[in-house]
């Protein structure tokens, strides 16, 4: 079933690189270089028991705190450190 399907791994590898030519003025040319890519996703069949069990732990309730942003002064400009 589509819907049990979770990505367990994926990867992006360097790929072949395609060469092409640009004609330029004066009849001369300009090498381009294209470069392509791999990419591998791999997915694993999980019943939502097990899905709930793994991504409970991984995702951990976050404490709410406050950005603390010393460059900041009471005027709400930033400076500058030179």
């Amino acid at each position: 079933n589509e819907a049990n399907l979770v990505i367990s791994k994926a990867e992006v590898n360097e790929g072949t690189t395609a060469k092409k030519l640009k004609p330029r003025a004066r009849g001369r040319s300009y090498a381009i270089k294209r470069t392509t890519c791999h990419i591998t996703i791999v997915v694993k069949d999980i019943s939502l028991d097990e899905y709930e069990e793994i991504y409970s732990l991984k995702n951990p309730r976050w404490k709410k705190t406050t950005m603390v942003y010393p460059d900041v002064y009471s005027s709400g400009v930033v400076w500058d450190k030179k």
